[in-house]
């Protein structure tokens, strides 16, 4: 019979969420960085050696959100293999979603609650494939779930002093994924505006958060001001990201490559994961993948020998020039993109193993349920007057900010939900649970 000391401890409950991912790295995990693990790895090392042997401006620092290398870099400085590291993911995501049971079972019932963590740490299989290798997505997630928890404090109590907590912690996300740094400018900018015209307290919150968080960001951007003599530079990613969102080919479909003529390492990844003739597969990704290469050889040629900084700027003014030139290519890959993201289609017009046309039918049908979800409930949720809970309206603010942004960048795949997962489940959760109580009420 299970204790009540159990049932009580949010910890235990939440314990076989750790074994869970522990379990994962040991299976699925290699002592050896890949994709985006090398370049974090690589950055650790720049960071441990001071940048004598590789430049700022000529490694990838300033491509990566700087929290996650830092932390790599103290952990590999101490000792720590690649796999070692890779650990650390288990214990990012069972913190992460234990505060995430901790924050729900304060609107749903423990049951509900148990329900809606684990649905969570479920709701993207490929959290298990990211999750043992050297990627930031655990540790965002574990920011995020620590956003719901202290923000609930900050938003239900007037008198509340959280608002340096959850700065901090809005710091800690920012400098993980720098996208949120421009979640954080939009909305202060809300704050702002809200201030003026409705002068309730919320939005004065909204303020003080969003010039809090980016006051403790300074730091960083004083040091990105003495690499790049420019204000307010957070990432050297943005452009590659807009020039393939802006890219007026059809084969691209907005989608984010990697702009290395003749290797693109999405398309070169054949396996027999896929259910597929292989042959065929790369007989068709060939013609398909040289048509793409083709299409930007001259464009990528032009970037030789510039440094990441000169490279983003010069992706920026080309992306700028699209736009201009090719708005309707430009509004129909943000479509795709937005598509891409939310329910994971189209992928990429040539085969991207591990993909199988099995997978992206349920990866595709459970992220149709989950988006009708979502957006009934922000139907329901608006239906009533939002002063009833504030602390939801902040939620459905971050949410819409970060998709809408989000969607306006190349999306490679539906990776770039992971951070935002405890949001969304979150507000289905406890808006479904509210439209239930009241409905039960009323009969």
């Amino acid at each position: 019979m299970i204790s009540k000391r159990y049932l009580s401890n949010p910890w235990l409950i939440c314990i076989p969420i750790l074994l869970i991912f522990l379990l994962d790295v040991f299976l699925l995990g290699k002592n050896q960085p890949l994709s985006d693990g090398i370049r974090y790895w690589k950055t650790a090392d720049d960071i441990l050696e001071g940048f004598k042997m590789t430049p700022v401006l000529n490694g990838y620092l300033l491509v990566n959100g700087p929290l996650y290398p830092l932390i790599l870099a103290f952990f590999k400085g101490i000792g720590f293999s690649v796999k070692a590291c890779i650990y650390l993911n288990a214990f990012f995501l069972y913190i992460g979603f234990t505060f995430f049971f901790k924050t729900i079972t304060q609107f749903v019932s423990l049951t509900k609650g148990i329900v809606a963590t684990y649905v969570l740490v479920f709701i993207d299989p490929f959290l298990f494939y990211w999750g043992a290798k050297l990627y930031s997505e655990p540790l965002a997630i574990l920011w995020v779930s620590l956003l719901l928890y202290y923000s609930l404090q900050l938003f239900n109590n007037p008198k509340s002093n959280a608002i340096f907590k959850v700065s901090a912690i809005l710091t800690f996300l920012i400098l993980t994924r720098v996208i949120f740094a421009y979640v954080t400018v939009v909305f202060l900018v809300i704050g702002l505006i809200g201030m003026i015209f409705f002068k309730q307290e919320f939005y004065k919150k909204l303020s003080k958060l969003g010039i809090l968080s980016l006051l403790f960001c300074l730091p960083y951007l004083i040091f990105t001001y003495s690499i790049t003599n420019k204000v307010f530079y957070w990432s050297s990613n943005g452009g590659l990201l807009l020039y393939w969102t802006t890219s007026p080919h059809e084969e691209d479909m907005g989608e984010w490559h990697t702009l290395q003529i003749n290797h693109d390492h999405f398309a070169a990844r054949y396996n027999t994961f896929s259910g597929l003739d292989s042959l065929y597969l790369r007989n068709v990704n060939e013609i398909i993948i040289n048509k793409i290469n083709n299409n930007h050889k001259a464009f990528a040629e032009s970037l030789k020998g510039k440094n990441i900084l000169e490279t983003d700027d010069a992706l920026k003014e080309k992306a700028l020039s699209n736009i201009k030139e090719y708005p309707k290519a430009f509004m129909k890959n943000w479509i795709l993109n937005t598509g891409r993201l939310l329910v994971g289609i189209p992928h990429a017009i040539y085969h991207k193993p591990p993909f199988s046309p099995l997978f992206t039918l349920l990866n595709t049908v459970k992220s149709s349920f989950l988006i009708c979800f979502l957006f009934t409930c922000v139907v329901l949720f608006l239906g009533r007057p939002i002063v009833q809970n504030l602390y939801l309206f902040w939620i459905l603010i971050l949410l819409m900010i970060y998709l809408g942004g989000q969607s306006l960048l190349s999306v490679q795949s539906q990776r770039f939900m992971l951070p935002i997962y405890p949001l969304i489940l979150f507000f289905i959760t406890v808006v479904l649970n509210d439209f239930m109580r009241i409905k039960k009420n009323n009969f």
